[in-house]
């Protein structure tokens, strides 16, 4: 249908521009003066000249552009739970097929528009007789990446306009990216403000996230309060657990959300761009149910945020002399230097965390004349992170060698009334903490050296190793989506410092053992990647091996639970591979 519309918007419009002017015959003058004399209407000899060209009437293929992409990509991974006793092995095909097309109908007025389908080969049941390739009905994932129009030199000044779905990339994407790895990919709704000149630039972002309210005319929504949640089948790949029903209900509970920005690049030289901006995610949370019954457990609870917004600041700088195309530096040495720090209120009240003694009252529900009990302090959960990240490189002819250490900072008390571990925002980290992804910009210290050779005619290749560790042992493993991966390492919620026994029990610690038993490493990674051209296609094979440390191993081999006494589960490798090709045209 946006296909339609817009060929209908090119065709009227070269309509209104091929339409040709009407002139008006000219008469002869017939108020002539007759004390004139009398002009002379024979035919005079002039020098011969060649006609003006008429330059053809523009047409609707002006300024019209298309392409397309597509990329197949097989991927392996072995043994990322680190246990040898489960069967955890993935393999699957993605594959990416995007078709643009691009309009100029001035020099400063663009609209673009990209459709993209991304699937999984096989992921769709196919048809027995063979005559269609998804015949049940099942959703398809073709979609609209882009759509957006663009408005350029505003006032005569450097100043645009951009406002529809767009794709948002700033620095190295640390925080707000692309994420254009994966076979799907990251677009936001919204309206962008852009001043871009040679020493400065300035952006200006108001972006949806999620919208909670449905219009009269049949446009829905996937979030916000329902009356009825869908149930799905939980079911561990691992099958050591049996499948259990839960109800899609975290979705529910979020209402509008908005994300903004207000990103600043000086650029005194060629040699130093210095960025200043400012991020901030806006959640509101919403009630789980549309009972008719209200508890107060649901409305009246301090410790839930229904209701409530989530607000996240972000503030942050970075330093770089990557000024050139593809984040190339015109020096031998490159540098990147990026550190963030956030604030802001989850909406919770909490306990305080002077409250050691947790001094609780009874309350009475008086809808459900229930009891339940209440901290008589409270205070508003509020958000106290920081990151930092580092890339320095040196290039000597076609070889680079680098070094990088980044840090996220951790939570080493789960149960107060602050929030110390960073949130990674809407990154794209796929380059920054290994190629297989097992980590976010979370909890976590890396250390990292890599060495690269390029060339124009062979491709290129590049190798690096990872050291990552936990910032704080008493905070989880984050995986790169950002979500705690609770149960994957060893934790302790509520910073256990002061407890020294070791309690052997049927179910074991937990996330609440001894801080003098927690690990401190999560794995070592080394990569190993090379691509080459071939003709019209782009060739890329990389390969990871993964050896995992005492924080994972200590978990899987958990000698806090009785039966885990005398065994050996761990695994410490794992791997992961694959075999990319994608064509552009």
């Amino acid at each position: 249908m946006i296909f339609c519309l817009f060929l209908l918007v090119l065709s009227f419009e070269t309509v209104l521009i091929a339409q040709p002017t009407v002139q008006e015959p000219q008469s002869p003058n017939l108020t002539s003066n007759p004390n004139q004399p009398p002009q002379n209407t024979s035919p005079s000899v002039q020098t011969a000249t060649e006609p003006k060209q008429t330059p053809p009437p523009p047409t609707w293929s002006d300024g019209f552009s298309a392409g397309a992409l597509v990329r197949v990509r097989p991927e392996m991974k072995y043994n990322f739970d680190f246990n040898r006793n489960t069967n955890d092995n993935v393999d699957f095909t993605g594959q990416k097929i995007q078709f643009w097309i691009q309009k100029e109908f001035t020099r400063d007025v663009i609209a673009k528009v990209t459709f993209q389908d991304s699937r999984l080969w096989g992921a769709e049941k196919g048809s027995l007789t063979g005559l269609s390739t998804a015949n049940d009905g099942t959703r398809q994932s073709t979609d609209v990446r882009e759509a957006y129009v663009e408005v350029k030199n505003n006032f005569n000044f450097p100043f645009h306009f951009q406002v529809g779905r767009q794709i948002l990339r700033y620095g190295d994407e640390r925080l707000v990216g692309s994420l254009d790895w994966t076979n799907v990919g990251r677009s936001f709704d919204g309206l962008r403000l852009k001043w871009e000149d040679k020493y400065f630039s300035s952006h200006i972002f108001v972006t949806s996230v999620s919208e909670r309210h449905s219009d009269i005319t049949g446009n829905t929504t996937n979030f916000g309060v329902k009356n009825q949640y869908n149930t799905y089948l939980d079911c561990p790949y691992n099958g050591t657990k049996v499948c259990t029903a839960k109800i899609d209900a975290q979705r529910q509970e979020l209402g509008d959300s908005y994300f903004t920005g207000f990103y600043n690049t000086l650029k005194p030289s060629d040699y130093l761009h210095i960025d200043l901006y400012y991020l901030g995610l806006q959640k509101e949370y919403l009630r789980a149910n549309q009972s008719l019954v209200l508890t107060t457990g649901e409305v009246g609870n301090p410790n839930t945020r229904a209701g409530r917004w989530d607000v996240l600041h972000t503030y942050g700088m970075r330093l770089t002399n990557k000024t050139q195309a593809n984040k190339k530096a015109l020096q031998a040495i490159d540098y990147s230097f990026e550190y963030a720090v956030q604030t802001g209120t989850t909406g919770r009240n909490v306990t305080p965390k002077w409250d050691s003694f947790q001094t609780n009252v009874n309350l009475v529900d008086p809808l459900t004349n229930t009891t339940y009990q209440q901290n008589l302090y409270r205070e508003k959960e509020r958000y106290k992170t920081y990151a930092f990240g580092a890339d320095i490189g040196y290039t000597i002819a076609k070889f680079r060698v680098g070094a990088a250490y980044d840090v996220g900072s951790g939570d080493p008390n789960r149960a107060d009334g602050s929030i110390a571990s960073f949130q990674n925002l809407f990154h794209t980290n796929h380059l920054f903490y290994g190629m297989a992804d097992q980590i976010s910009w979370v909890n976590m210290k890396s250390r990292s050296v890599n060495l690269s050779y390029a060339t124009e005619s062979y491709g290129s290749f590049r190798i690096d190793y990872f050291a990552i560790e936990k910032h704080k042992l008493q905070d989880s493993w984050y995986d790169i989506a950002g979500v705690a991966k609770s149960g994957a390492s060893t934790e302790s919620f509520s910073n256990n410092q002061y407890d020294t026994s070791q309690v052997l029990t049927e179910k074991g610690a937990g996330d609440n053992r001894p801080v003098s038993y927690l690990g401190r490493s999560l794995f070592r990674e080394v990569d190993v990647k090379y691509n080459i051209p071939y003709k019209n296609i782009l060739l890329e094979a990389g390969y990871s091996m993964i050896f995992a440390g005492d924080a994972i191993q200590n978990k899987v081999n958990d000698r806090t639970v009785n039966a885990n006494v005398y065994t050996n589960q761990f695994g410490k490798n794992a791997q992961f591979a694959y075999l990319m090709m994608t064509a552009q045209f």
